[in-house]
């Protein structure tokens, strides 16, 4: 991911860490340790989402508000795992735009968020022929209109 294609920012109270355990990682410092929030907008809509997350502790939760290009609420998704890495496949939510990573129910240490990967969505062009084919209609129109006067 770059920089052109997303933009992370931290909520209230919470400052971003990179690099912390997890490679490429970002964590939202609100306390001790991860424990904040932050927000992650894609700045186009995208598909196949998954990321890593990990080294958690016992206590150690984070929600997920996965949303739309119109902010629309996709669904959620909680995250408690306690082992090394593991990965977070949100494929199942279809087209996303922007997701809100919310660490601050946590009571150990909190996750950090990295390694993010995803396809740009794909848009469906409009057929060349398809103006062709109004305008044509249109022409007809203005011809059978002129007859009739």
């Amino acid at each position: 991911m770059t920089a052109a294609d997303a933009i992370i920012t931290a909520g209230p109270l919470t400052t971003l860490q990179v690099g912390d355990f997890v490679d490429n990682a970002v964590c939202p410092v609100g306390g001790d340790g991860c424990n904040g929030i932050m927000t992650l907008l894609f700045n186009f809509d995208v598909n196949n989402v998954s990321f890593e997350y990990g080294y958690g502790n016992p206590g150690d939760f984070a929600s997920l508000t996965i949303l739309n290009s119109v902010n629309a609420i996709l669904g959620f998704l909680n995250l408690t795992s306690t082992s090394d890495v593991v990965t977070a496949d949100l494929s199942s939510f279809g087209t996303i735009r922007s997701i809100l990573f919310n660490n601050s129910a946590s009571t150990g240490a909190g996750y950090a968020f990295g390694n993010i990967t995803y396809n740009p969505a794909s848009v469906v062009p409009l057929p060349g022929s398809l103006p062709l084919l109004l305008a044509g209609l249109g022409g007809l129109l203005f011809l059978r209109r002129r007859r009739a006067v």
